[in-house]
């Protein structure tokens, strides 16, 4: 998924069931005059973003947790396994602690109470349009307070997971490219959300993460795909 060429505009696409969240988001950047936010695309469950996979034109998606035929969980996880580089965020009223650690772990970049003020979702659209985890307010309380960062069960994509064995077998991108039949770039961005998602900067702390959570002995993965 390639970028807008004006680096300066977000596409957003929204997913939400109820029609008027969908008015809601548009109010919310009108009022805040960003320019910089255009929605591209609107959508009312997850099975019409999948029959689209093929042909996105968007930046971020808005996606809520609860929708008729795939949650946003799940539907989060299938956009990435296609398009590594998308950045996803959770909008929805649920504010609950294990849907908000197994939406991050999914590969969603911020979850945003839809209680949030029109200045905070265009905080949050611009946020996780940079790549950048968006965790404040009370979901950062709960996080912090909860201490998921620990030993919490990981979720990789398919992809993630065999880079992932890879990675730990100390296989170089290129390598990696070559065995999965994949571009090197796509092996980094399948690596970024990987580091993301174990909350390391580096390899060696990569390394440490994998040791933490049992997965250089035993490669004890969990798929949700």
């Amino acid at each position: 998924m390639s970028r807008n060429k004006n680096e300066d505009i977000i596409r957003l696409s929204v997913i939400d069931d109820h029609p008027i969240v969908h008015l809601g988001i548009e109010l919310a950047i009108r009022k805040c005059r960003s320019h910089s936010i255009v929605i591209t695309n609107k959508y009312y469950n997850g099975a019409e973003v999948i029959g689209m996979l093929e042909n996105l034109n968007t930046d971020v998606f808005l996606i809520d947790l609860f929708m008729p035929n795939i949650n946003g969980i799940e539907l989060t996880q299938k956009i990435l396994d296609t398009h590594p580089t998308m950045k996803i965020g959770i909008y929805t009223s649920m504010i609950d602690k294990e849907y908000i650690i197994n939406s991050f772990k999914s590969g969603a970049l911020g979850y945003l109470p839809k209680s949030a003020s029109s200045a905070e979702i265009v905080d949050f659209i611009v946020t996780i349009s940079k790549n950048e985890r968006y965790v404040r307010g009370v979901i950062a309380d709960i996080l912090f307070a909860k201490d998921i960062i620990s030993n919490q069960q990981i979720y990789f994509t398919k992809r993630e997971k065999e880079i992932l064995d890879f990675v730990l077998e100390g296989c170089k991108n290129r390598e990696i490219a070559e065995k999965l039949n994949i571009a090197e770039r796509t092996v980094e961005f399948h690596k970024q959300n990987i580091y993301l998602k174990l909350d390391v900067n580096n390899l060696v702390d990569l390394y440490k993460a994998a040791q933490r959570h049992n997965l250089l002995s035993e490669r004890k993965i969990t798929d949700k795909n």
